[in-house]
């Protein structure tokens, strides 16, 4: 008999560079014929990391026991990126705690964090994305509750999005993997771009073009329950008065009605607040198209007021270019200022701000009463004290609209990297005025408002806010009969 032997090459050994936080690891040796497993001991060693808490990055893939070294083609100074906290020296054993022995309060913290999303490969833009809709939960219980319209891929994306929130409410687990699977293998199909490998794996991808594909899918098949358009177009629909005026015949003006399902912000030397750039986008946009004046193409200046705000404003930062020469959209890292209150009266049309002026004098008179409530009684006794019904925050003819401007931010997805199409994307969600959740696959993780104000930008290697999600702001009404006919109304 003849045996034929086939011989796997040897890869060798090179030399890498891990970056963890703000240290650095240089000249750390790889043998490419050992499993990763081998490497993330290395790790450990180096860091005190232990393997199952690091999450490895390199060449936009997440680095995982049974990884195949020869399909990501690694070479000497190949850079690693390292997330993941060391290992405290372990407490001595605590006895077993009960349910019945927590108090209210441990109860809600143990209790109070939703479930993450496994990343199934380079899939973080999807599970950031799916995070921060869970930020309007209109949305969310429309999905789950309702049934959908229209058919094809965009009701497809849709249920997958609902089976997805509607694990999630069931507390998630393998039901929640399997729901995730399919939300995207639909999302694949419907756009094949999601589908793209890079060297054998599922290719990074823009978390902005995985919130605008969901976006346009639900605005299709999610109904509003009424004859006013979609749910989606409520929610998140901005409409503008435009102005189109020709820079070299200013006769030439053309007026029309846009809508939009978010605020964009420019990004250039003089933007260091959020609120500069969206007024640059909606201000100073340039265009070009043909004169019929001047028989030619010519350049225009483009201007836009609202004039209809939803109940839920995006704002979408300008964040990437594309770099001809590296054929990849680069990272503007500049640092840009955001507001966890947000007030867009200023960018309204004068007859949008007629119409905003009823209830946010109404805003006025009830932050008059709780100043004069503190005065009187202290912020603390002051802060106990029971009000009226949350006033609407929709105009009566206009359902989730927004009729003050005044906004409240809840999310904020995050990108962290060079280029759109690498790095690492997260979400970060508001509980209350004093805790936000960090949203990183499948961690979950506590956060304060200091840590959601450092991710202004500045820098490559940390989050820089994206896409930022802002509530409508709600106000209880001011009492008229005494503390205990307030509070009979506010459990009515």
């Amino acid at each position: 008999d003849v045996r034929i032997q086939f011989r796997v090459p040897a890869m060798g050994v090179i030399k890498v560079n891990i970056k963890w936080g703000k240290e650095k690891f240089d000249g750390v040796e790889l043998d490419l014929d050992d499993s990763p497993e081998v490497f993330m001991a290395q790790v450990f060693a180096l860091t005190g990391v232990p393997p199952e808490k690091q999450k490895l990055l390199t060449k936009g893939t997440t680095v995982k026991p049974d990884t195949n070294w020869a399909g990501l083609r690694l070479k000497d100074g190949a850079a690693f990126m390292l997330m993941g906290g060391a290992e405290a020296v372990a407490a001595p054993a605590k006895p077993v705690v009960f349910a019945e022995d927590l108090t209210d309060a441990e109860l809600t913290q143990a209790s109070i964090y939703p479930p993450g999303l496994h990343n199934l490969g380079n899939t973080c833009y999807l599970n950031a994305t799916v995070q921060l809709f869970r930020g309007a939960p209109e949305l969310e219980n429309a999905l789950v509750s309702k049934p959908l319209r229209d058919s094809g891929n965009a009701r497809a994306l849709s249920a997958a999005l609902g089976n997805v929130y509607r694990t999630m409410q069931s507390g998630g687990g393998d039901a929640l993997d399997f729901a995730t699977t399919g939300l995207l293998t639909i999302l694949r199909t419907a756009n094949p771009r999601f589908a793209e490998m890079n060297e054998g794996h599922p290719a990074q991808q823009d978390a902005s073009e995985c919130w605008g594909e969901l976006m346009r899918a639900l605005g299709q098949a999610v109904p509003s329950g009424s004859d006013q358009g979609s749910l989606v177009e409520q929610l998140f629909g901005v409409k503008f008065s435009t102005t189109l005026t020709c820079i070299e015949d200013p006769a030439d003006v053309t007026k029309s009605e846009e809508t939009a399902p978010q605020l964009t912000c420019h990004i250039d030397k003089d933007v260091g607040y959020m609120m500069t750039g969206i007024k640059h986008a909606l201000q100073n946009e340039r265009l070009s198209k043909r004169s019929a004046t001047l028989g030619r193409d010519a350049e225009y200046k483009k201007e836009s007021l609202i004039s209809r705000l939803p109940a839920y404003l995006t704002v979408s930062f300008v964040r990437f270019f594309f770099k001809k020469a590296e054929q990849t959209n680069c990272k503007i890292i500049k640092d840009v200022k955001f507001p966890f209150q947000l007030d867009v009266f200023e960018l309204c049309s004068p007859e949008l701000q007629a119409k905003l002026a009823i209830e946010r004098t109404e805003f006025a008179k009830f932050a008059d009463y709780q100043a004069e409530q503190m005065q009187r009684l202290g912020k603390v006794e002051a802060e106990k004290q029971p009000v009226g019904p949350l006033r609407p925050v929709s105009f009566t003819d206009d359902p989730n609209s927004s009729n003050t401007g005044y906004y409240d931010l809840v999310a904020v997805l995050t990108h962290r990297g060079r280029s759109s199409n690498s790095g690492h994307y997260v979400c970060w969600r508001k509980v209350d005025d004093k805790q936000w959740l960090l949203f990183d696959d499948d961690q979950v993780i506590p956060k304060t408002r200091e840590d959601v104000e450092k991710l202004s930008g500045g820098g490559a290697d940390w989050h820089t806010a994206y896409i930022l999600l802002y509530a409508p702001r709600r106000i209880g009404t001011i009492p008229t009969a005494g503390p205990a006919a307030a509070a009979d109304a506010m459990m009515s």
